[in-house]
């Protein structure tokens, strides 16, 4: 049944991801592959990228929570959603893949992994379920 949750909880994420990304529809053609030159680091979509990915990175350190590495994984995990979108740009005659929109994606991946390993506590027990406030030196 948790496995089943999860998997709800991903896909709901995954929908919410795919609506908050703006531009994923192509306004021309596609065909051939095209990296964005003009794009800048401090582009206001820059934020929004890391604002997405957070939640997914957070998710992803969950799942991974009994890892030896969660923060890794969950910072892989929580890339994979815009790894795709710039894939998908790369793939328009309009726009095209950013490695800094993709940096900005994997930073707030991190950050939403390394919150949720260091601050939130869940644990099942027999007397009930707890969650909180934690810290975790295991990175």
């Amino acid at each position: 049944m948790t496995t089943i949750r999860q998997a709800s909880v991903l896909a709901l994420m995954l929908a919410a991801s795919s609506a908050a990304h703006a531009g994923l529809d192509c306004s021309g053609s596609r065909g051939g592959w095209r990296v964005q030159s003009s794009d800048s680091w401090t582009g206001s979509d820059k934020l929004k990228h890391f604002a997405v990915s957070a939640p997914f990175g957070a998710l992803g350190a969950y799942l991974a929570r009994d890892t030896q590495h969660p923060v890794v994984y969950g910072t892989l995990i929580g890339t994979v959603p815009g790894l795709a979108k710039e894939v998908f740009d790369g793939t328009c005659r309009t726009d095209g893949f950013s490695y800094k929109d993709l940096a900005a994606d994997a930073l707030g991946a991190l950050t939403g992994a390394a919150l949720t390993h260091w601050a939130i506590m869940y644990q099942r027990t027999a007397r009930g379920t707890t969650l909180g406030l934690a810290y975790r030196n295991r990175f």
